[in-house]
């Protein structure tokens, strides 16, 4: 019996594992809040998120869960700068970005951290008041996108190689300018992928992530945003369509569950009423997802402690 434990278990992708593989009887589970733990006590350890990703992996080098392998070099997808040039390089557009205020001439604005740390530092500059008053340093500033919606690659590949995938996209988020979907919506697109496969192939990226773009009326193309080196937080929508996701990862055999749309009810909860109101429709044509955080998601809603929306009116 292989004995695993899952790193950052209060996050969704860990309760995700956590209740396919308590269906399971091959593996001796366990799991903890923690970033990182001691190799040699366990087969196998799951960074679920991106802090314990960054911090194991950092540890011990490359990391092997079931037939895929993270490899260590994915960590530069953390630093955003050079990787954003790098993505240039390749001919893959990127939205207009600043790496200073001095740089901005127009607004609305978008910023965000400079690294990939779990829940990092975002939001929407409205004028340059709102600039003058952002005291953060460790943010980059990127042109905002006037379209609905983030569209992402979730993927597993080995080795320069995409081996399978699922693309979404995330008509509703929270917070609202940016984080985890709250209505997503299952797509086909051969450009998407296409970006996805050369940033794998370009990169010699190895173990699994998650590709995110936004699509530019300036342009008429998408902009990749970032790549999510780490599990990402729909994977259980991923899952059901794809279920060799799970086999490849723990050798876990189920059906395919085609699925269109999903709504994460607890991030329903926590998010402005506008978006509640938006999402009503999809309550009727989604498989509604419960990762059991409904009664925190609502003690905190009480409480006002959630994130609040930055507002610009988005051009449909």
């Amino acid at each position: 019996m292989k004995k695993i434990l899952i790193l950052e278990d209060k996050l969704d992708q860990a309760k995700t594992f956590i209740c396919f593989l308590r269906k399971s009887n091959k593996f001796n589970l366990h799991s903890t809040s923690k970033t990182s733990a001691d190799k040699d006590e366990y087969d196998e350890i799951v960074p679920s998120g991106s802090n314990s990703t960054f911090d194991y992996v950092s540890k011990y080098g490359d990391c092997t869960v079931g037939q895929l392998t993270y490899s260590k070099n994915n960590l530069l997808t953390f630093d955003k700068k050079p990787f954003l040039d790098f993505i240039k390089s390749i001919n893959i557009p990127i939205p207009e970005t600043y790496y200073n205020k001095s740089q901005l001439k127009f607004y609305p604005i978008f910023y965000k951290s400079l690294r990939e740390e779990g829940y990092a530092e975002r939001g929407i500059l409205k004028s340059k008041e709102d600039a003058n008053i952002l005291k953060s340093s460790n943010v980059f500033f990127q042109e905002f996108i006037w379209s609905k919606g983030t569209y992402s690659v979730g993927f597993l590949a080995d080795r320069g190689k995409l081996i399978t995938h699922f693309i979404q996209k995330e008509i509703l988020s929270y917070p609202y300018h940016g984080g985890s979907g709250v209505v997503l919506e299952h797509i086909e697109d051969k450009k998407l992928y296409e970006y996805t496969k050369r940033i794998i192939e370009k990169t010699g990226y190895s173990g699994w992530g998650l590709t995110e773009f936004k699509y530019s009326n300036r342009i008429e193309d998408y902009v990749f945003m970032e790549v999510n080196a780490k599990f990402w937080a729909s994977i259980k929508f991923a899952i059901y369509n794809n279920p060799l996701i799970l086999k490849l990862l723990f050798d876990i055999d189920i059906k395919s569950i085609p699925v269109k749309t999903v709504l994460y009810i607890d991030r329903l909860i926590l998010s402005e009423f506008s978006e509640v109101r938006a999402a009503i429709p999809y309550l009727f044509k989604s498989k509604v997802i419960n990762t059991n955080l409904i009664l925190r998601a609502t003690l905190a809603r009480l409480a006002g402690k959630r994130i609040k929306a930055q507002r610009v009116k988005l051009m449909k």
